[in-house]
């Protein structure tokens, strides 16, 4: 069976569980256990979370794998300060999005297969804002060659379905929609 590291923020957290039974049998479905944040956090994160020689202790170590499934964004667009700009501006996400695929071929080899995933919408989306990063993200991902599993537009189809009333989760029907998507373009890699 092939290894499946599933990386993102709290939206992944959420469609993980489901992903995992989905694909049960046929692949070991993981991610870290705590939620990816931004994109910046997640570029850091990756030498705790996968097998790296480094100095720094290793809190979890998930096995290496052959296939990332990989989002993140929501944080990034944010203006959680009331600053009038996002949280990660559009030149630092590309930077974290692109040195994110360098470091997990270096850790996990150029034949790792990686999918990026579109940032899902909100209940609040400015859906200029989503676009312009979901843009920035399938060139990155074009750049690289590399398959963008579009969340954003699978959730948009119905937002009050598919968000919870937090206006930023997604709901129990926007979580089988978003694990069914990626348990089906991961199946293009087993």
């Amino acid at each position: 069976m092939k290894n499946v590291l599933l990386l993102g923020d709290s939206i992944r957290l959420l469609y993980q569980p489901l992903v995992k039974d989905k694909l049960n049998g046929r692949a070991n479905v993981y991610g870290p256990s705590e939620n990816g944040r931004w994109s910046g956090y997640t570029l850091n994160s990756l030498r705790f979370w996968l097998p790296f020689e480094s100095p720094w202790p290793q809190e979890e170590t998930l096995p290496k794998p052959d296939i990332v499934h990989w989002n993140n964004g929501i944080w990034d667009m944010g203006d959680d300060y009331g600053l009038g700009r996002p949280f990660t501006s559009p030149e630092e996400y590309v930077s974290a999005l692109e040195r994110t695929i360098t470091v997990l071929k270096k850790l996990c080899g150029n034949s790792v297969a990686i999918i990026m995933a579109t940032t899902t919408p909100t209940a609040d989306t400015d859906p200029n804002a989503r676009h312009e990063y979901n843009d920035l993200l399938k060139q990155v991902a074009a750049r690289n060659n590399l398959e963008v599993n579009d969340l954003f537009a699978a959730i948009a189809a119905d937002i009050p379905g598919n968000i919870s009333p937090d206006r930023v989760h997604l709901s129990e029907a926007g979580t089988e929609i978003a694990a069914t998507k990626v348990a089906a373009c991961i199946e293009k890699y087993l």
